[in-house]
């Protein structure tokens, strides 16, 4: 080779490697190390050598990033000592101790006695039993009497007494079954206290120390028995099923016996929708079955001579009476509905089927309700939204009629009330002290329970139910104020718009009848202080808007007007001594005004209880 092509192949290698060397020396050039810890077996592989041929490219798009790999075994050591902790105490360990007994008593003015005993099993992870006996009466007079001449102020002893004494038990097995059951006793006692001296000389020529106190009570006893099973297996996969069996036997005054069979039933069963959303199927069965039986042999003081005039001879027992009455009424119920929870979305969706034996006995008639509801919460549980659409028919017993208004007639009518609630509910939970709930409601109901005065008794002091058919709006809400539990504030309040579908003529103008007994609004505000779990104080304040009553006449007719707004105060509280001893201090009514929550039934002005609650040492 000739000096001039050696002179020319160096040239050429000299320009080619140039480049090269300034992209290698580019800042773009990644020369990263890559450590790997873990155990190293270095390994030579064998493999065949691969011949590439040369080829000329743009080293900008194909420069091959630069990587080296530093492979060792090191020691991974921490800078950081943790501080030791201390154990920790778990509240309620050792178990706190229990005891088996409670006594509570008290006494106010009006002679008002108080009286609370319970008595319980210890602590046992099978078994529990116990019994407890309450007993709260009140035997005062309400006005003063005027020796002159009948008072329209004085309505003579307006009492009251409930006593309650009931046994229980429940026991879980080795198969994870519940098993409960429990029998009851109770009394109620009250009067037809609701006319003056000055009604009843006026309507008819008496005075009231010549009426017997006997001839206007109302007595009511009750004995019940419930016994149940219950299936504990939580699995999601595995059948769940709960059943009660209650039977209630009512006997009151005027020889008035309602006897009731409940069958209340549960089944349930989990599984999962698409492989991933849990879910819970439900069919619900209820049976409610009533026999009424009347066959009076005296009626309340003031009843209409039509009705005593038809009253057997108690010396000739087998004639039947045309006031004597037998019935069976029945109630039958299935709600299958399933719970899921599907994109944040909780919902409940199932249907209510009612067989109507209580309306229309004998024949039956069925009804279908939804049951849905469906709620979800948003901006990290700061809103809770939910939409319900529910529907039911309610039972209104003898035994029911008497704890709403405890002055009805004998033999009142029982009807079942059936609704349809439409509703829209939000609860705003701004933090862990305040919580506020507001709610709109709509409700189409049938058959639904009110009362007015039964114009058979002369003294307007017996009342008789009646069933409306109507539309409620119901607008209301709640405010909870918690802090820390020393201080607990709640406000509340509902406002209520009806329509009646009942309406009569008036003139040439179609108008609704009056709703009795249904105010237009009511509110509350409650304020509780917890001082070291050693002194307890509630005060409440509730406002119940007015309400329509009724006026019967001699001649059938009857006016409306409106009964006054009632308001009241109440006060509790009690000072813990220790564990074993507290004094308590309730009053009610403390603005002292008389107030009718049912026409021509004032009320006590104040009523103050103090006493203590002790508890026996094992």
């Amino acid at each position: 080779m000739n000096n001039i092509a050696k002179i020319s192949i160096a040239i050429v290698a000299t320009l080619a490697f140039i480049p090269v060397t300034k992209a290698q020396s580019d800042s773009n050039v990644y020369n990263e190390r890559v450590v790997v810890t873990s155990r190293y077996k270095p390994v030579v592989e064998e493999t065949q050598k691969i011949n590439v041929a040369p080829t000329i490219t743009d080293t900008v798009s194909t420069l091959s990033k630069s990587l080296t790999y530093d492979i060792s075994t090191r020691r991974l050591t921490s800078l950081y000592e943790p501080s030791r902790i201390k154990a920790a105490r778990i509240i309620g360990e050792p178990a706190t101790k229990l005891y088996n007994n409670y006594l509570k008593l008290g006494f106010g003015n009006y002679l008002s006695p108080l009286a609370e005993v319970y008595f319980n099993s210890l602590r046992n992870p099978d078994k529990t039993y116990g019994i407890r006996a309450t007993h709260h009466s009140s035997w005062g007079t309400i006005g003063r009497p005027d020796k002159e001449k009948p008072s329209p102020d004085y309505y003579g002893q307006a009492p009251f007494s409930l006593t309650d004494i009931t046994a229980f038990g429940k026991l879980i097995t080795k198969s994870h079954h519940q098993l409960s059951a429990d029998i009851g006793y109770q009394n109620d006692f009250n009067r037809y206290y609701g006319f003056s001296d000055s009604t009843l000389y006026s309507v008819m020529g008496l005075i009231r120390d010549s009426v017997k106190k006997p001839s206007y009570r109302a007595v009511y006893n009750t004995v019940s028995a419930n016994v149940g099973l219950k299936t504990l297996n939580t699995d999601v996969r595995a059948l769940g099923y709960e059943a009660n069996v209650n039977v209630t036997d009512l006997f009151a005054s005027y020889n008035q016996n309602e006897f009731n069979i409940n069958f209340d039933g549960n089944m349930h069963y989990g599984f999962t929708i698409a492989q991933k959303h849990k879910a819970i199927a439900y069919l619900h069965l209820t049976y409610n079955g009533y026999i009424n039986n009347y066959d009076p042999t005296e009626l309340p003081f003031g009843a209409d001579s039509s009705l005593l005039a038809v009253l057997p001879d108690p010396d000739q027992p087998t004639i039947v009476s045309p006031l004597r009455s037998h019935s069976y009424l029945g109630l039958y119920k299935a709600n299958p509905y399933i719970d899921f929870i599907f994109s944040g979305f909780q919902i409940h969706a199932g249907a209510v089927v009612m067989l109507d034996g209580y309306n229309h006995p004998g024949s039956g008639k069925v009804h279908v309700y939804p049951d849905a509801t469906v709620s979800k919460s948003f901006f990290n549980e700061l809103l809770n939204a939910t939409l319900e659409a529910r529907g039911n028919m309610d039972a209104n017993s003898w035994n029911y009629i008497r704890t709403v208004n405890p002055y009805i007639a004998p033999n009142s009518l029982v009807r079942a009330t059936s609704h349809l609630d439409l509703a829209a509910k939000v609860r705003l939970n701004l933090s862990k002290k305040i919580d506020i709930n507001l709610y709109g409601i709509y409700s189409n109901l049938n058959d639904d329970l009110s009362f007015r005065l039964d114009n058979r008794y002369h003294l307007n002091n017996v009342f008789t139910p009646i069933y409306d058919s109507l539309t409620r709006i119901k607008l209301g809400g709640n405010f909870v104020f918690l802090n820390d539990e020393m201080l607990r504030l709640e406000a509340k309040g509902n406002y209520y718009i009806y329509r009646n579908k009942r309406t009569q003529l008036v003139g040439c103008v179609w108008r609704e009848l009056p709703l009795y007994y249904r105010p237009d609004f009511d509110a509350g505000v409650c304020a509780t202080v917890n001082y070291h779990d050693k002194i307890i104080g509630r005060l409440e304040f509730q406002l119940l808007g007015r309400t329509y009553a009724t006026a019967p006449a001699f001649d059938g007719s009857a006016s409306t007007y409106h009964l006054p707004m009632r308001y009241g105060l109440n006060m509790e509280v009690e000072y813990r001594h220790n564990k074993a001893l507290s004094f308590f201090l309730k009053a009610d009514n403390l603005l002292f005004q008389r107030y009718y929550y049912w026409q021509n039934y004032p009320s006590y002005r104040g009523l103050f209880l103090l006493g203590l609650t002790y508890t026996i040492p094992n």
